[in-house]
């Protein structure tokens, strides 16, 4: 029998491990639910509200070929309709498919990367969650020379793997907190368990006291933990808590990306009218000194995406963003980008889901265009951006794209594309 591999998530895009003798299946990422029909047809009374249809077709050759409906209370939605997939027998995708450095067939890297040194040679490497769907997770180590894999944790429990589930690297430790909030440390060097200890409530954020572990939970509390042992640490109220290499979607140690709420507290420009021609919804905050980088789209005419430099409310530049044909691109502007030694890197979609992603680079102090370079003509949904001194790590539902900061070259993937 040909193995059934993963179908996109009718809502999200997200794979979904659908094995053989399932009748239903749900989305790890969204939670979403679908009904799978494997040759029934079901009719609009037989699909439960709210559900979408996953419709598995008959193998043809050496592939099972996957075909995504979506059906919420009958309809079907055009997201489902470009849910098609072909994959052969090594479980990599079809026609065109590569081979991807520091991977097996079928594994994803699905993380926001993380990048600090591993194994102590000076030079950032990646860490980050790691899967094959349907089987296990783990967190990985590469080397961020060229991907190679340094080392795995064990499989990680299901609640490990949730999108409410932090990571971070703090003080030579890889610290993983599951949704129900219990907290585990790897070492750094080796991944090998360190120490674990519950804190009774979901994390919301993990950061770096004073040589302590700091986990902030969605009550609003802070919990200190030694790095070396887990034991509980007393923290001074109000003491600094500092960003380091972590999943905390906006943040990072060199910056913070910050939404419209936070504008004026900030002191940047506002988003309607702050500055010509935009309309900025998201702001991308340099620790220190220097220009602060306003994301948003056109305000007039077709939505495109742009960008734009500002000191305080005085407009320094200001640019759209894709670097090719404008009206070919997506019209929800930019919302994600990252900042590293003087360049402002900013990813935005294709307007055909089929034509992918792309990845532009501009000159932090002039708005010049550096270069700008397709990412994959696959999926549309991100995990993430971080930077180092040298490299862009780009990270989508499956794989991580690691490209030159200095030329936009694809350096190499970790992971299996769509």
């Amino acid at each position: 029998m040909a193995r059934i591999v993963d179908p996109r998530c009718p809502r999200c895009g997200a794979p979904l491990p659908v094995q053989p003798g399932m009748d239903t299946v749900t989305c790890q990422y969204c939670g979403a639910r679908s009904l799978i029909d494997r040759g029934r047809k079901p009719t609009t009374a037989q699909v439960p509200q709210g559900m979408h249809v996953v419709r598995v077709a008959p193998p043809s050759g050496n592939a099972a070929v996957v075909t995504v409906m979506a059906a919420v209370a009958g309809m079907v939605t055009a997201s489902a309709i470009a849910g098609f997939l072909a994959f052969g027998p090594s479980g990599a995708s079809g026609a065109g498919a590569r081979p991807l450095l520091g991977a097996g067939p079928g594994t994803y890297f699905d993380d926001r990367p993380m990048i600090a040194d591993v194994n102590g040679d000076g030079a950032p490497d990646v860490i980050g969650k790691s899967s094959i769907p349907g089987r296990e997770a783990w967190i990985g180590a590469y080397d961020g020379r060229d991907g190679k894999p340094i080392w795995k944790t064990a499989a990680l429990a299901k609640d490990a793997t949730t999108p409410e589930a932090r990571r971070a690297v703090v003080l030579d430790r890889v610290v993983s907190v599951d949704a129900l909030g219990k907290a585990q440390a790897y070492d750094l060097r080796t991944g090998k368990p360190s120490w674990s200890v519950p804190l009774g409530e979901k994390a919301k954020r993990v950061c770096q006291g004073d040589g302590v572990v700091v986990v902030e939970t969605v009550d609003d509390a802070k919990h200190g933990l030694d790095p070396a042992s887990g034991a509980r640490r007393a923290l001074a109220k109000d003491a600094a808590c500092k960003p380091v290499p972590s999943s905390n979607e906006g943040e990072a140690p060199g910056y913070q990306l910050v939404n419209s709420s936070r504008f004026d507290a900030l002191g940047l420009p506002r988003v309607y009218g702050g500055v010509e021609g935009m309309t900025a919804h998201h702001a991308l905050v340099p620790n220190g000194p220097g220009p602060r980088f306003l994301l948003g789209s056109r305000s007039k005419g077709s939505q495109v995406g742009m960008a734009a430099a500002v000191e305080k409310t005085k407009v320094l530049w200001k640019t759209v963003v894709p670097g090719v044909d404008p009206l070919t691109t997506s019209t929800s502007g930019v919302d994600e980008a990252a900042y590293e030694g003087g360049h402002l890197v900013v990813p935005y979609d294709m307007k055909d889901h089929g034509e992918g992603t792309r990845l532009a680079c501009f000159d932090g102090a002039t708005g010049k265009r550096l270069w700008d370079v397709q990412i994959h003509k696959r999926s549309q949904v991100s995990h993430g951006i971080s930077t180092s001194a040298n490299d862009v790590f780009y990270a989508t539902w499956t794989a991580l794209y690691v490209f030159s900061l200095r030329t936009g070259e694809l350096r190499y993937m970790i992971g299996t594309e769509f």
